[in-house]
């Protein structure tokens, strides 16, 4: 399934040195390559101040000082990351999906306004010129960070202003592109900040757990919302609701202030560079051709599944709200199991395997519940979410850390976010019209909807994705046939023999 691998590499670190002498020598960052980043200090060497925590495989080469601002920031993140996921929850999904039906949009403008925060991704590349050329990285996630969420209160006012109530959907739509835009330069400059504070040996882990505590903080986030919303009328509910994912916004905004950004230096970049030097990376086309191909396939149906949930199947908010609630239970388990197996065996072989399950368990577990008219498959799908997307979050993240050089990171990143977010909206453009033109089929074949053909289409895309990961580098990366051996002996070990 995936590239041929080299020799299976040591899962455990190497013998770590001992700390440096704060009088001892201290190497000139001319004098460090790139390689020795990867390797243990040498006894009685310092890191570099000039070279950030991130770049390092382990943090043996940090000073205390350095070392103590690290891990508090890594404290705080997940705290933030909290907070930031019950703003997201609050502002997408069925919430955002709800608040569109409520004003009368039409399958087209549902699908628009679930692709729209992916073509606001355009924005990523002037953010990352910004962040280059100022040298104010932390400065300006802060300040995008405040347009993008407190756009939303002129959300929460849509239905209070005087405007036809034809009009508002339309206007929802660029309100969302509007605070897409900048949230999408927030999570640029976010992304090369934090792989420039967390050391690569811990990444998986440090992520995994971080995805897990913050998926259990936006379940408890969706279980609220859907309660409210099944109880309050429209539009009060989903106005409350916005205002309240605001404010936990802005908390998190103010956490960004507490948190250690490693010092960085101003560049003399052009703005066409911004684009052209990722793209003369040959290793780094090659992630953009695997990230551009999945991003469109998952959104050619992702707009789709929670109103094939709220129209089709006939679940209440809460009902959506328990199945958030049992695929976010469930990755508390997933992430951090994945985020480990990632930091052994690479990120590759997890992500072939989260995106095989992602394309074949998760549209047939939805197919099968409209089938048989029962819901216990959307119950299961929720388990499939958890162990699929488990994989994919973390190992999608480090392997686009990975695949960018320290130098410039964050215009490899800012790329990066462009071109998915280019695919992803286009994507999620088209799957309107494809729902459309599917349910002309639904008559020669009953039973069978629309949504089923949409989820068919994507499912059988997404499982392919591996012919593009395979050809992504990655050193020391196991092959997947490897890492299923590997799972099947540790499945024998607890006395689940698979046959061969």
């Amino acid at each position: 399934m995936a590239a041929p691998p080299p020799a299976a590499p040591d899962p455990e670190p190497g013998p770590s040195a001992d700390r440096a002498d704060p009088e001892g020598p201290r190497l000139d960052p001319d004098e460090l390559s790139p390689e020795a980043l990867t390797l243990p200090p040498a006894a009685g060497a310092e890191m570099p101040s000039e070279v950030p925590p991130g770049a390092l495989v382990s943090a043996d080469w940090l000073p205390d000082d350095v070392l103590n601002q690290v891990r508090r920031t890594m404290r705080l993140s997940v705290v933030e990351g909290s907070f930031t996921q019950v703003f997201l929850n609050w502002t997408s999904g069925a919430v955002l999906i709800g608040y569109m039906l409520h004003a009368g949009a039409r399958p087209s403008e549902i699908a628009l306004v679930g692709a729209v925060p992916l073509l606001a991704q355009i924005a990523s590349p002037g953010a990352a010129y910004l962040a280059a050329t100022l040298g104010r990285r932390k400065l300006l996630t802060v300040l995008m960070a405040l347009v993008s969420r407190g756009s939303w209160l002129l959300a929460a006012a849509l239905p209070s202003l005087p405007l036809p109530q034809a009009l508002q959907p339309a206007i929802l739509v660029a309100l969302v592109l509007v605070a897409s835009f900048f949230l999408a330069g927030n999570g640029t400059l976010w992304t090369a900040w934090m792989g420039d504070v967390v050391p690569e040996r811990e990444r998986g882990r440090y992520f995994g757990l971080r995805t897990g505590v913050t998926g259990v903080v936006g379940m408890l986030a969706n279980l609220g919302a859907g309660w409210w919303l099944d109880r309050v009328a429209a539009p009060l509910s989903f106005q409350v609701v916005l205002v309240a994912a605001v404010g936990t916004g802005l908390a998190g905004v103010y956490l960004y202030t507490r948190q250690y950004d490693p010092p960085t230096t101003r560049e003399a970049l052009r703005l066409r560079d911004v684009l052209g030097v990722p793209l003369r990376d040959p290793g780094f086309r090659r992630y953009l051709a695997f990230a551009v191909y999945w991003l469109f396939v998952v959104f050619l149906a992702a707009p789709f599944v929670f109103p094939y949930f709220l129209d089709e199947l006939r679940l209440s908010f809460t009902q959506v709200a328990i199945w958030s609630t049992i695929a976010a239970s469930t990755s508390i388990f997933t992430t951090i199991a994945w985020g480990r197996v990632a930091d052994r065996v690479g990120n590759k072989p997890v992500l072939a395997i989260g995106t095989f399950v992602a394309g074949v368990a998760l549209p047939g577990a939805w197919i099968l519940a409209g089938a048989t008219g029962w819901i216990g498959f959307i119950w299961l799908s929720a388990v499939f979410d958890a162990v699929a997307w488990g994989a994919i979050g973390p190992a999608f993240f480090n392997l686009a850390l990975v695949s960018a050089p320290r130098q410039n990171r964050v215009v490899f990143i800012a790329v990066s976010s462009l071109a998915t977010g280019l695919a992803g909206f286009l994507g999620g453009v088209l799957s309107g019209p494809l729902l459309l033109g599917f349910q002309g089929l639904t008559s020669a074949s009953p039973g069978w909807v629309a949504y089923a053909w949409l989820f068919t289409l994507s499912g059988v895309l997404r499982a392919c994705t591996w012919v593009l990961l395979r050809r992504v580098p990655e050193a020391n990366s196991w092959r997947t046939r490897e890492l299923l051996r590997s799972m099947r002996t540790g499945w024998k070990a607890v006395g689940f023999p698979w046959r061969s």
